[in-house]
């Protein structure tokens, strides 16, 4: 097998051995001062905000997360920034210093996952021109994620596949019947720039109630990405260092030596329900509350990336193969943890290769989003966002993780916080975060625990940006000129007496 190829399986590998370190900005974007952060939620949402035009000028996101490893720290991760480590953690230059025994395992049985993802959001802007809502887009994306990769080829990776660290303990012995199957798992990799058009149609209804229909048409370019699948493997135990193998399948593509070209598109609807004037009591007047509620309903990132150049790699063992780990195969190979050696001699010696060229589609991150906002007094609200991916785990397409948040809100226009509580990575995770809006920045986190205990994490989040509008219209400017006006005025009425 070529080299070029098994550096992604390399990869692949890699990320069991770093994976204790990796969903979108969906607390600013259900608000009523985010119409550039509702283009990432729903295309329609843009067309209700405080803001008659808004800028967003960069903004980030980064998420690492995963259900297996965790990395304990001695220490506090802030003792970082200033260099402040116990001299014991570090090196001999008097760096911090790294060891594997920190990253501890959770054995549960299930399947493990992992996920590193990261969005740019370039320079977007929103404006309203009457009833309608108009917008520009840019962002850029990339994305890694382990599926469903079974427990025990988990542990015998993170152990190097050396017997003598127990790296099949979790394998059935010979003793056991030592039957093992390694469930069907896939590694994927995608990258993309996206930039788009957003329109958005405000309909008016009776008692202020409002229906608003939105879209928003992408074009995307494809950037370098990788599908590893296994298609499911069998083996059986001989003893502590030999296996023998059954016939399995593998596929690696690899792509993005062109790049890639395709269309996308968001599709959403928002209703804004008030109740009617008739039954709105004395207290509903007081709280001067803009709507009762504000719900959503969208289909975001629909489409799919061509590339032409696409590069196929099969491999296939056609016929039970035994192996003995620890001596003649693995001795073959220079350095215990060379696994992309430990795989090319593997498929080379064992099994069929061929590779061959062609096109390859790979769908954008397709996905449901449900959400509701509810005013509870003036300044005071509750969001609900439901986010459900279209995509299989398996599948070769990027791919956002389905949760679940319920975020209490407090909105003024230059100030805002929010705390989310989320049912997150897929619902397997249950998470608080908190977002902050500043004026012009913004910035927050799904995962708060992670920065307030930093000796303990499996997952970290963190979103940041500028976005501004109606800049030339300032309350406090606007006031200044009133009461100008009024002083000039009174003068006048003073000079006119005499």
């Amino acid at each position: 097998m070529k080299t070029t190829h098994l550096k992604l399986i390399g990869l692949f590998l890699g990320l069991q051995s770093t994976m204790g370190m990796a969903q979108n900005i969906t607390t600013m974007g259900v608000g009523n001062y985010g119409a550039v952060h509702a283009l990432h939620l729903n295309p329609s949402l843009s067309g209700y905000s405080a803001y008659k035009w808004q800028i967003n000028l960069a903004g980030l996101w980064v998420n690492v997360n995963n259900n297996y490893l965790t990395l304990k720290l001695p220490y506090s991760a802030y003792r970082t920034i200033n260099n402040n480590i116990p001299v014991a953690y570090q090196t001999e230059s008097g760096n911090a210093r790294f060891d594997r025994l920190w990253l501890t395992e959770r054995l549960n049985g299930r399947n493990k996952q992992v996920s590193v993802a990261s969005d740019v959001y370039g320079p977007s802007a929103s404006v309203q021109i009457k009833t309608w809502r108009f917008g520009l887009v840019t962002s850029a994306h990339a994305g890694a994620r382990v599926a469903n990769m079974p427990e025990n080829f988990a542990h015998a990776l993170n152990k190097d596949l050396d017997s003598s660290q127990g790296a099949f303990s979790l394998f059935r012995t010979l003793a056991q019947g030592g039957a093992n199957t390694i469930n069907e798992f896939a590694v994927v990799g995608t990258s993309r720039i996206a930039a788009g058009i957003n329109v958005a149609k405000v309909i008016q209804l009776d008692w202020k109630r409002q229906l608003i229909l939105g879209a928003t048409l992408k074009k995307n370019w494809g950037m370098p990405g990788f599908y590893l699948h296994n298609s499911g493997l069998k083996l059986t135990t001989i003893n502590a260092d030999s296996v023998v193998f059954q016939p399995a399948k593998m596929q690696l593509v690899t792509y993005g030596d062109q790049v890639g070209k395709g269309m996308g598109l968001d599709i959403g609807a928002t209703y804004v329900f008030n109740k009617k004037d008739t039954k709105r009591n004395g207290a509903y007047r007081k709280n001067q509350t803009l709507y009762l509620g504000k719900f959503g309903f969208s289909i975001m990132d629909i489409g799919k990336i061509t590339y032409q150049n696409a590069t196929y790699n099969e491999v296939v063992v056609t016929q039970p193969v035994g192996i003995n780990v620890n001596s003649s195969f693995r001795n073959t190979i220079a350095g215990s943890t060379n696994y992309q050696a430990m795989a090319d001699s593997f498929f080379n010696r064992f099994g069929t290769y061929q590779s061959y060229k062609g096109t390859y589609a790979v769908g954008l991150p397709t996905r449901l989003v449900l959400t509701a906002d509810f005013q509870i007094k003036k300044h005071l609200f509750v969001a609900g966002v439901l986010t459900q991916s279209l995509r299989r785990k398996l599948s070769n397409n990027a791919r956002y993780q389905s949760a679940l948040m319920v975020a209490p809100r407090l909105e003024y226009r230059f100030f805002e916080f929010s705390m989310p509580v989320l049912l997150q990575y897929d619902y397997r995770a249950l998470r608080v975060g908190s977002a902050v809006r500043l004026g012009p920045l913004y910035f927050g986190t799904n995962s708060l625990m992670s920065f307030a205990y930093t000796k303990s994490v499996r997952d970290a989040d963190f979103f940041i940006g500028v976005a501004f509008g109606n800049l030339p219209d300032f309350s406090f400017w606007k006031e200044w000129k009133k009461k100008k006006a009024a002083r000039f005025n009174n003068n006048q009425g003073c000079f006119n007496t005499f």
